[in-house]
């Protein structure tokens, strides 16, 4: 959950919050040495902000503070004098010769931390963006011994299931090793540290599944959502030699009454398009493909799997409301309202109220200034800029924020909009004229509300490599390639299994 300060710009607040950054990366866990960098980087910038952004003014700003289990990232948000950081380069020889250190500051801070991102939003200031990556003992280095597997050839094998605990972190770092070798797109369970962490913060639940022998040959586990009472059906994997006995299905009918006894609103899936396993397992317990997302993952090797994946990787999004719909009041931008009408139909909504587009307001009476938050998945290349209020500035915030991201290789960018905001027709027009196409419904993503997600590939893919399974996915698939002006040979009839493939 992120923490956020409220700061005024007066030189007593640079100490302690630069103690505050020290202490909060040691918790989130950095090492000591990382989190005094994160800590020297913060301090560097806290005291820009109050020595140069509000010049003869009170003024104050903003820092937050959001973690994950691999990255620690901390958010300076502030709306003073504006600042070009591409005009002030650092000179290491102007630097000796004149004695000229303009520019210093920010070459400490990319020194420090491992990513840092400077973004421009336009009537809504400016953000500094630092990360540091949470360093942890891969299962590789571990030197796992494991002795044989002696239930591996037998058909008559009794299994186990079980809840996940922490204890179990360093068997369920095991199987995805010996199972996806270094292929599993979430790396974070490669890490037992970070498993254990995780369980202990009850960030995600699961299940594993033992052998008569006690080797733990299944694993699937729930992922909380940060700001809704939704999950992610996220991590999964079983072992090689237990494959076709029907422990993803056992582990997955697990896991939907876990959360249900824990009260979430709904499950979702993020199905890779590689193949259609997992869109098929999904659809088996009556999930609905909601989305369609180009590109949100680097290209990846998957065990069993023939080729490599060269090109980024595409994923369906599968939900389940665990909580039934009722009526739903949505502003249904007009080029995309059959699309959402068939997926709320899918979901069981029983009455989707329209209001009248009298009740829409046009371009110039939206607000001045938008407010969002840009979600930055460094590691894979894909930027989630989620809309509070969208204003008259939200395409040009966007565009500026995708220029400073320009180094970091972004292979996407999505745009979330409430679909309980009148103005989100009105957005979506003005984002559609900017490049952006339908990507689908992102039900109760964001504090229980349900958004439309648009999205710009700034990549090219190969539409044929995209593998949907469900009618409602191909259908999505052809609109966007439609909508892109890309052609495709196979959207009308979804791909066949790879045989050997395994779930991720």
């Amino acid at each position: 959950m992120d923490q956020t300060l409220q700061l005024p710009n007066h030189v007593n607040v640079i100490g302690p919050t630069t103690d505050y950054a020290y202490k909060w990366g040691l918790n989130v866990g950095l090492s000591d040495k990382k989190a005094l960098r994160l800590a020297l980087a913060v301090d560097e910038l806290v005291t820009d902000v109050v020595r140069f952004a509000f010049p003869g003014e009170e003024g104050s700003f903003e820092i937050t503070f959001r973690a994950d289990l691999s990255t620690a990232e901390v958010i300076i948000h502030e709306k003073g004098e504006p600042f070009d950081p591409s005009q002030h380069p650092y000179d290491p020889h102007r630097a000796i010769e004149e004695d000229n250190f303009e520019g210093a500051g920010f070459a400490v801070v990319q020194h420090c931390v491992d990513d840092f991102a400077f973004l421009n939003r336009g009537r809504e200031g400016k953000e500094f963006r630092l990360v540091q990556h949470i360093e942890s003992e891969h299962i590789a280095d571990l030197h796992p011994t494991e002795q044989p597997d002696p239930d591996a050839d037998r058909e008559d094998v009794d299994y186990t299931l079980s809840a996940v605990q922490p204890s179990d972190a360093e068997d369920i770092a095991k199987l995805i090793y010996r199972t996806y070798g270094y292929t599993y797109a979430k790396e974070d369970l490669y890490y037992p540290e970070r498993i254990e962490r995780a369980l202990e913060r009850n960030e995600k639940f699961g299940v594993v599944v033992r052998s008569e022998s006690g080797r733990t040959v299944g694993y699937f586990a729930v992922l909380r959502s940060p700001d809704s009472t939704i999950g992610e059906v996220g991590e999964a994997a079983v072992d090689v030699n237990h494959r076709r006995r029907g422990l993803m299905k056992r582990m997955l009918r697990a896991l939907i009454d876990q959360a249900n006894e824990q009260g979430l609103s709904g499950v979702f899936g993020e199905a890779v398009t590689v193949h259609d396993i997992s869109q098929r397992v999904n659809h088996h317990f009556g999930m609905v493909s909601t989305a369609l997302l180009l590109g949100l993952f680097p290209p990846e090797r998957f065990r069993s799997l023939a080729d490599d994946h060269t090109q980024p990787i595409s994923i369906v999004i599968d939900f389940r409301p665990l909580i039934p719909y009722d009526t739903v009041t949505a502003y249904l931008p007009a080029p995309y309202a059959d699309l959402l009408r068939q997926i709320y139909d899918a979901l069981g909504v029983e009455a989707l109220q329209r209001p009248p587009a009298s009740a829409v307001p046009p371009r110039e009476e939206l607000p001045a200034t938008t407010e969002m938050d840009a979600r930055i998945r460094y590691t894979y290349g894909h930027v989630v800029f989620v809309v509070e209020t969208a204003g008259q500035d939200l395409t040009d915030q966007v565009q500026q924020a995708l220029d400073d991201l320009d180094d970091e290789d972004m292979s996407v960018a999505c745009v979330d909009l409430p679909l309980d905001d009148p103005a989100t027709p009105t957005a979506t027009a003005v984002l559609r004229e900017h490049g952006f196409v339908f990507a689908g419904l992102m039900p109760r993503f964001h504090r229980d509300r349900d958004y439309l997600r648009l999205q710009r590939p700034l990549v090219a893919l190969d539409p044929d490599a995209i593998t949907v399974y469900s009618d409602l996915a191909t259908t999505l698939k052809r609109h966007i390639l439609e909508e892109l002006s890309w052609t495709s040979n196979d959207t009308a009839t979804p791909s066949p299994s790879v045989p050997d493939a395994t779930s991720t």
